[in-house]
């Protein structure tokens, strides 16, 4: 009741002052003219004939955050199901998909971690190497291949990009301290001379973490750490070449992370390296082959209690891409393109297991007459666990007059069953506890159509108001039913299991139909000479038509409404940033809680964070203070992990350039 009676009301009066809100793209420039390296063709915003969100690097230390998937949470029409702050674990989803089903790339090269899909917000790369971030919303498979179902994310770094910088270099970093023993680091650096360029930076988090309200008590620590570095040169007029090598590794209490019992005592530790190789050569202005590399290892130790058998996994992932993009005239751009990877896994309870997939691509983009143009993507795609597969694209926008532009896609894409809906628990030592998942070998793909069509809307040249509708439908969904452990027995195999304790396993279970409505408004606005307004808010709404009667574990999360936003004001000498949250979820697809207290599936949140930087220094030095969930909601955004409280902190920032 404290919630509703304080956040809400405050919440409602953000969304009113965003009226003349916006998104965080670079709203200098126009939607149109922001370009979507994502698009496989350099589009412009305006011309992808998607719904895309692009948010420029340099404002990424403004957020009131500490991580980057703490940032994701404040975009328009994406939604982030997290189990602690700071990057603990989030998964990510987009227009009611599983997160399984949202693919996040690194300039171009996939990171979902062939595991599961829980490990999408682990990214291996630190804020100051960041020159914007792209969401694109709806199927993107037949750009990239599995998984872009409800979209895909794509981080697109300095060293990397095809962009043209000045020469110079940049200092940035936020130091910050707070409650439970919290200590904050996000610092980089970005230099270009002559061809050269690097970047690297390190973002740490550490805290004691506060106490559970849960069986057994308990605290939310955690120690984050991700280290990277990157570098590309300019071997000739023609040739160039980039390189990158990145670390992550995780060491929290993961305590109800993926169970409702209220035994669950877990800690999990994970680790990445990450290294990726790019070789660009740009034949004329008109056509340029870019070939790519990432080879990846992961690991993930996972122990439910002390007394427990630790589930130990090493994974590796070995990714290679080519594309050559061609300017056939002002009017016609082609990418064609291949792709090739392999995923491993070494595990002591799935086993040891291997699995080859290929894709080859073209993507063509054609502006016919004024203001219309259309782009249309075919992948051949194989894959060992569903064969070959078709995967066709189709998107196109028309621009009326100078205000007005409408846009409509149409796609196609198909999800395998990642190792651990496959494996897991199949060759777990002793037997595997009651109420613990257990893979199936046996699954199908999930295999989908979506529709969409939206427009945007330019009133005034600092507001931008955007509207979509989507319908998706998919079929062979996978996910976890609860069954005695006889018929899991009787339909697996599996010898490590009890026949009286009952399980939850892996199976395709419906066709879901997801339909949703998704605005967007957008603005920024110079109050005085030296006093700016930034903002966005965003409303998406989401209905699921499950086949069946089947209750989902999966869909229980995704937010039947959703309201996301962020708003900062921006002085010379400070900045007043707010960001918030509010979740309502669809109440025919909460699962039930088996634990008691705070581990339970919270039906409706509202979370505000907040943040204010005094400049010490104008554009040099900071003092910042920032509160994390500020009105202190109680809630669990993922089964039963208990999501933190009220958060302070306190530090400086710094920026420097020559």
């Amino acid at each position: 009741m404290r919630l509703t009676r304080y956040a809400t009301p405050l919440f409602c009066t953000f969304i009113a002052a965003n009226a003349l809100a916006q998104s965080p793209a670079d709203s200098t420039r126009s939607l149109r003219e922001v370009t979507v390296y994502g698009s496989r063709l350099n589009q412009v915003s305006g011309q992808t004939g998607r719904y895309v969100t692009v948010v420029p690097g340099r404002t990424l230390g403004q957020y009131p955050v500490a991580s980057l998937d703490d940032l994701l949470r404040l975009l328009p029409a994406l939604e982030v199901q997290s189990r602690g702050n700071f990057g603990t674990q989030a998964d990510i989803t987009l227009r009611g998909s599983t997160f399984n089903q949202v693919l996040i790339l690194l300039d171009g090269m996939r990171l979902n971690d062939p595991l599961t899909g829980h490990f999408a917000g682990y990214l291996p790369i630190t804020p100051a190497e960041i020159e914007q971030i792209e969401i694109v919303r709806g199927p993107g498979a037949a750009l990239y291949g599995p998984d872009a179902v409800g979209g895909f994310v794509n981080i697109v770094t300095k060293t990397f990009a095809a962009t043209h910088r000045p020469d110079g270099v940049e200092l940035a970093g936020t130091f910050l301290a707070g409650e439970y023993d919290l200590k904050s680091t996000n610092a980089g650096f970005y230099g270009q001379d002559k061809g050269l360029r690097l970047a690297g930076g390190l973002l740490n988090n550490t805290a004691s973490g506060q106490l559970l309200n849960l069986p057994g008590g308990g605290r939310n620590d955690f120690k984050l750490n991700t280290y990277s570095l990157s570098g590309s040169y300019q071997l000739n007029h023609k040739l160039s070449a980039a390189a990158r090598a990145s670390f992550d590794r995780r060491d929290y209490n993961a305590q109800n992370f993926y169970t409702t019992a209220a035994g669950d005592r877990a800690r999990e530790t994970t680790s990445r390296d990450w290294y990726q190789g790019q070789l660009r050569y740009d034949w004329n202005a008109r056509a340029r082959t870019e070939l790519q590399l990432v080879n990846s290892a992961s690991t993930d130790y996972y122990l439910y209690t002390p007394a427990s058998v630790a589930s130990s996994h090493l994974m590796h992932y070995l990714n290679v891409q080519g594309q050559h993009q061609l300017t056939l005239s002002d009017k016609v751009q082609l990418t064609l393109g291949g792709q090739a990877d392999r995923r491993a896994v070494r595990s002591n309870d799935q086993g040891i297991h291997s699995v080859w997939h290929q894709g080859a691509f073209a993507v063509a983009g054609v502006r016919p007459t004024t203001g219309l143009s259309v782009t249309a993507a075919l992948r051949l795609d194989h894959d060992q666990a569903y064969g070959t597969e078709v995967v066709p694209q189709l998107t196109a926008s028309q621009q009326l007059g100078d205000k007005l532009t409408v846009r409509g896609a149409v796609g196609r894409a198909i999800r395998a069953a990642n190792f651990t809906e496959q494996y897991y628990s199949s060759i777990r030592p002793g037997t595997v506890p009651s109420g613990f998942n257990v893979g199936n070998p046996s699954l199908e793909a999930e295999r989908t159509w979506s529709y969409e069509g939206g427009l945007d809307f330019q009133p005034l040249p600092a507001l931008t108001l955007r509207a979509t509708y989507f319908n998706r439908y998919g079929r062979n969904l996978i996910d976890y039913v609860s069954l005695p452990g006889s018929q899991v027995i009787e339909a697996t195999g599996l010898t490590n299991l009890n026949a009286a304790a009952t399980y939850r396993l892996a199976e395709n279970l419906f066709a879901v139909t997801t339909q949703g409505l998704e605005f967007e408004a957008t603005t920024r606005l110079q109050l005085a000479s030296h006093l700016r307004l930034d903002g966005s808010v965003g409303y998406t709404y989401t209905h699921l038509d499950v086949a069946g009667d089947v209750v989902s574990q999966y869909l229980s999360n995704v937010a039947k409404q959703l309201v996301s936003g962020n708003i900062s004001l921006t002085h010379r000498r400070f900045t007043l940033g707010l960001g918030g949250v509010y979740k309502q979820r669809a109440g025919q697809h909460t699962t039930p809680s088996a634990t008691v207290n705070d581990a339970e599936l919270t039906p409706s949140y509202v979370v505000i964070n907040a943040r204010l930087d005094v400049a010490l220094l104008p554009e040099r030095v900071w003092l910042v203070g920032q509160a994390q969930n500020l009105f202190d909601a109680r809630y669990s955004d993922l089964l039963g992990a208990q999501m933190p409280g009220r958060w302070l902190m306190g530090g400086v920032r710094l920026a420097l350039r020559r």
